[in-house]
């Protein structure tokens, strides 16, 4: 019951509302000249002897338009849309592949290019015959010393979190070291 006396109550406040914005959007506008000479504006008719040089401001009908349609929700889209997969490049630019060592101690850089460049949480490995070489790191160049003559196999991998996501296309080199017979 208390629902229907709130509904009744809230349909009278629209009707009275309804009825005082129809009444003010129709109520006129008065142009006049005061004691000074200013023009005003006004909705309310001046009292005394201003009345002859009142004049009535007809207004136009009032702009509208429609709401324009609503338009869909393109995140559902975007969120389908498969992020573009990261092309990751590793090469060993030196030394290059069967490269020979020249007599001497078996000393020698390698050089890799990496791409992209590493991320916070990324770090590069250079492995030779399997094994790594000093820990992961974030400089794409190693010093080898004392490298034992033979042939050699050599990768750099991209870690991320401890997972390999990427690898070199393994090189040999061949290290020649004089030898003590």
């Amino acid at each position: 019951m208390q629902n229907i006396t709130t509904i009744r109550k809230l349909a009278l406040a629209g009707i009275v509302i309804a009825a005082f914005l129809s009444q003010s959007a129709a109520a006129q506008i008065y142009k006049y000249k005061d004691a000074d000479g200013n023009v005003v504006f006004s909705d309310k008719r001046p009292a005394g002897d201003q009345n002859e040089s009142v004049e009535e401001v007809k207004l136009g009908t009032t702009n509208s338009a429609q709401t324009p349609p609503t338009i869909p929700n393109s995140e559902p889209l975007r969120k389908q849309a498969k992020p573009e997969a990261v092309v990751y490049e590793t090469v060993i630019t030196s030394p290059t592949d069967n490269t020979t060592i020249s007599m001497g101690p078996g000393n020698f850089p390698v050089t890799a290019l990496i791409s992209p460049s590493l991320g916070a949480n990324e770090f590069v490995q250079l492995t030779m015959d399997g094994a790594p070489i000093g820990n992961p790191q974030r400089s794409n160049s190693w010093q080898l010393s004392n490298v034992f003559r033979g042939e050699h196999n050599m990768i750099v991998q991209r870690i991320n979190g401890g997972n390999v996501v990427n690898s070199s296309v393994p090189i040999t080199v061949y290290v020649l070291r004089p030898s003590v017979r």
